[in-house]
């Protein structure tokens, strides 16, 4: 194990306990506010939890509040490295002197850091950059030198905090894709807000809410089949939460909600239906209209689409050729001309509709893959 992390804050109600073994990427997700960069700052030493114990291959970085004497390592003594938003390259030093000032920092010689500043250059296709002033560098080049400096220490352990959030989407790509290859293999925490980066780079997630891990587990687990609304809303998922039925669920309203492929879990039982919102059509008659047909629907347009959920319409987004109608349970991805006939309006009563075989159900416990 590299690092293992129980922290508590007592002021941001901050109670987390994580552990991220060797060579393992894992993605932190959740809400503004839920405490992933309180987890972030503790690690790398910024804030002092009020109790709680980290270790990092062995190597006690806090012991705080367990009766015995507090112990405490400085951040630069931690060999972990945080890389934020924003790349905050040093303005007065090349690109060259902005990489070796870690390895400086650590002791090197002025030879051999920029040695190894010029090998972290070319790992990141930075090499042609090394003369220049950060302030001659776009966003993308100035956090490709970022991710460079960052590693150049050679850090146990690399904290990624949104590292692609300020990037425009055309440059997004390719650094994305140049962070896959140099965190392989190496021991890192994400914390982002896109599904991407996770599908991307995550061996794991890791899902907080209010301070605590709500959910965790293999990427793809958790982003096909969440179990929490905010990693739902993050994987562009609808998710039902009810107790199992011969036919499906129950919704804790009443609702019945029928599903081509039942869960293997016994009646009564806490289950999940996962839908996307490409599969559910919606209307301002309960009945729906006779040739209504989801947009993502594959199975032909005459099909019955036997579930139906009343709902009020909290928002209407553009999303690319969609629309995207979404109530406090469902959302729904609609075509501009059905919303154009639709005429629909913050505050309006819909029906949502969509077949039982467009949902996925399954175990709301552990029976689903993830870890609590």
């Amino acid at each position: 194990m590299t690092l293992s992390l129980r922290l508590r804050v007592d002021t941001r109600d901050v109670d987390l306990d994580l552990q991220v073994a060797a060579g393992e990427t894992v993605a932190i997700l959740g809400p503004n506010g839920a405490g992933k960069s309180t987890l972030l700052e503790a690690a790398a030493g910024l804030v002092r939890p009020d109790a709680g114990r980290a270790e990092l291959d062995g190597r006690v970085l806090f012991a705080l509040g367990s009766g015995e004497p507090d112990r405490w390592l400085p951040p630069h003594e931690r060999g972990i490295s945080l890389l934020a938003q924003e790349a905050l390259l040093f303005p007065h030093l090349s690109v060259l002197d902005n990489v070796a000032f870690g390895p400086r920092s650590a002791g090197a010689s002025t030879r051999e850091a920029r040695r190894r500043a010029a090998e972290w250059l070319a790992e990141v296709d930075g090499s042609e950059f090394a003369d220049r002033r950060p302030g001659g560098l776009s966003g993308g080049e100035a956090q490709r030198i970022a991710v460079a400096r960052a590693l150049a220490s050679e850090p146990r352990l690399l904290l990624l905090d949104e590292p692609l959030a300020s990037l425009d989407v055309s440059v997004a790509p390719a650094l994305r894709r140049m962070l896959r290859r140099v965190l392989a293999g190496r021991s890192a925490i994400l914390v982002t807000h896109d599904a991407l980066d996770a599908y991307t780079l995550a061996d794991r997630v890791v899902v907080i809410e209010g301070g605590r891990i709500v959910e965790q587990g293999a990427t793809r687990q958790v982003l096909e089949r969440p179990r929490s609304a905010f990693a739902a809303r993050i994987a562009g998922l609808n998710v039902l939460a009810g107790s199992r039925t011969a036919d499906g669920l129950r919704l804790p309203d009443g609702t019945g909600i029928t599903i081509g492929d039942p869960a293997p879990a016994p009646l009564g039982a806490p289950v999940i239906a996962a839908i996307r919102p490409l599969a559910v059509t919606v209307d301002t008659a309960p009945a729906g209209r006779a040739t209504d047909a989801p947009v993502g629907r594959t199975t032909g347009l005459t099909a019955r689409l036997d579930n139906t959920i009343r709902g009020t319409v909290h928002d209407l987004e553009p999303r690319g050729d969609v629309i995207r109608v979404s109530s406090g349970l469902l959302s729904a991805d609609i075509s501009p001309a059905v919303a154009a006939d639709l005429d629909l309006a913050v505050g309006d009563t819909v029906w949502f509709r969509f077949d039982g075989a467009d949902a996925v159900l399954y175990p709301a416990g552990t029976g689903s893959g993830h870890q609590k």
